[in-house]
């Protein structure tokens, strides 16, 4: 593109110059009046002073009204060459500006092709592939974007926690059971108690509650260690005297102990004695279940 550049000076003088050597030259009118003036002299038909006036009135006019004439135009050719100067720079600048609003349409277009290509991965990812009608309505989407899979996880979400909802009661109806459990096995074991003292030391007292005719279980299994110490004591002395009974029997049968007072027969009789009467102690009622001395 061609540079314009305009100046602030007007080019009058050398426009003035050409005007005016056109407007005195060839066939224009001052110099048809110039020859016309000359032909009436060369004929007689003027003389010299009435040539002079003519020239100095009618070719002096003349002559001042094309060097006004042509200052004028001069000045107006001038000022319409400025005129359509500016007009062509005005056009050029115009044409500049088109030319950046097309690069800035160029890459506004670029710009919005490049947002419409990510809105519809976008699109894609977050609501899947959509099928639209003839109206670009959406008619259906499949399950493979990101709100079907949270739609997905959200359900199991849903799904687990009613599960664990489920869990959870029965979990607290098995604890309800528990408690039953530990306060009717308490109960049979030990009976009705109740406690004081409760903190962070645990507990302080506690007192038994129960009628003593009800048995609980603790009872029974005391009674049953009872009657087996009584056992094991029983068998103890049973054996106890059978053998010092044995041995008694024969000393006797060797006459091997003398029974008198002081004598060893005495001691081992007193022996035999003393067992059976421990004996007849570990068979009695006594819940202590303690040999006599």
């Amino acid at each position: 593109m061609a540079t314009i550049t305009v100046t602030d000076i007007l080019d009058v003088e050398a426009k003035y110059e050409v005007l005016v050597k056109q407007s005195l030259s060839g066939e224009s009118a001052y110099i048809r009046a110039k020859e016309t003036i000359q032909d009436l002299f060369d004929n007689g038909t003027i003389t010299d002073t009435q040539k002079a006036e003519v020239v100095s009135s009618i070719i002096g006019g003349i002559a001042n009204s094309i060097t006004t004439a042509s200052m004028s135009t001069a000045i107006q050719w001038a000022s319409a060459e400025k005129d359509v100067a500016l007009k062509k720079l005005e056009l050029s600048k115009q044409l500049d500006i088109l030319d950046k609003e097309l690069l800035l349409k160029t890459a506004q277009i670029e710009q919005a092709t490049n947002a419409t290509k990510l809105a519809k991965v976008e699109s894609l990812r977050i609501y899947g592939a959509s099928v639209f009608d003839g109206s670009g309505n959406i008619i259906s989407i499949d399950n493979t974007g990101k709100v079907a899979k949270d739609i997905e996880l959200t359900t199991a979400q849903i799904t687990k926690t009613a599960t664990e909802n489920s869990l959870t009661s029965q979990k607290i109806a098995e604890s309800h059971a528990a408690v039953h459990k530990i306060v009717a096995d308490t109960y049979v074991n030990y009976g009705n108690f109740s406690y004081t003292g409760l903190g962070v030391d645990g507990i302080t007292s506690i007192a038994e509650n129960h009628l003593a005719t009800h048995k609980t279980l603790s009872d029974a299994q005391k009674d049953i260690a009872i009657e087996q110490a009584k056992g094991y004591t029983y068998n103890a002395w049973a054996n106890a005297l059978t053998g010092s009974a044995s041995m008694l029997g024969t000393a006797i049968a060797a006459e091997y102990a003398e029974f008198g007072p002081g004598t060893s027969g005495e001691t081992l009789l007193n022996t035999v004695l003393a067992t059976a009467q421990n004996l007849k102690s570990a068979s009695t009622t006594s819940d202590e279940a303690v040999p006599a001395p």
